[in-house]
């Protein structure tokens, strides 16, 4: 059953967005920090109407959000499926839509098909070409692995849509890893 719920805009010029980039001891520490996503409330912006239930909606959505007056259309940056919000950014350069680097779990990392990469090399970082479906050509990334965590650092930025798709990893033309993604948000 669909709950009737919050739309909320983040302006692209918050706070949120303006961290300052700290000194880090690690190459680790680093993507941690970069990975971080804000996590947005009702006060982070403002109310612009409401939605008929979180289910309805995907990260980078644009289409269907209802909501009209905007000079610029809105996208779809976060759902809150527990306090039933749905948040969105003005324009497709909102910076809500691109990320710098992703963070996954290692049980998403499927396969590696048979290629056998020694910890050292994994925690230095491995050049990639990064699949999706949304993606009209590869993007160019770093993979890491440390411990529990699987970082793809991109050369420039991911769309936020990359989040909803299982990703192809290729080390020159071969795939040497899928990324299987189970909703992360």
């Amino acid at each position: 059953m669909s709950t009737k719920g919050q739309l909320v805009e983040i302006p692209e010029h918050s706070p949120l967005y303006r961290r300052k980039k700290p000194l880090f001891p690690s190459k680790e520490e680093e993507l941690r920090w970069e990975s971080q996503v804000p996590h947005y409330s009702l006060f982070d912006g403002f109310l612009v109407g409401d939605h008929s239930g979180t289910e309805h909606y995907k990260l980078g959505q644009r289409k269907g959000i209802n909501v009209g007056g905007k000079k610029v259309p809105l996208y779809v940056i976060a759902i809150d499926h527990t306090e039933n919000r749905v948040f969105v950014g003005g324009g497709k350069d909102h910076p809500a839509l691109w990320r710098k680097v992703l963070v996954f779990n290692p049980e998403q990392l499927e396969g590696m098909h048979g290629f056998k990469f020694p910890q050292e090399k994994l925690e230095n970082g491995i050049p990639v070409a990064v699949e999706a479906h949304s993606l009209e050509n590869p993007a160019q990334a770093i993979l890491y692995v440390f411990g529990s965590e699987v970082f793809l650092e991109a050369e420039n930025q991911f769309p936020l849509t990359l989040l909803d798709e299982n990703l192809i990893l290729r080390d020159e033309q071969q795939i040497i890893a899928i990324l299987k993604i189970k909703n992360i948000n």
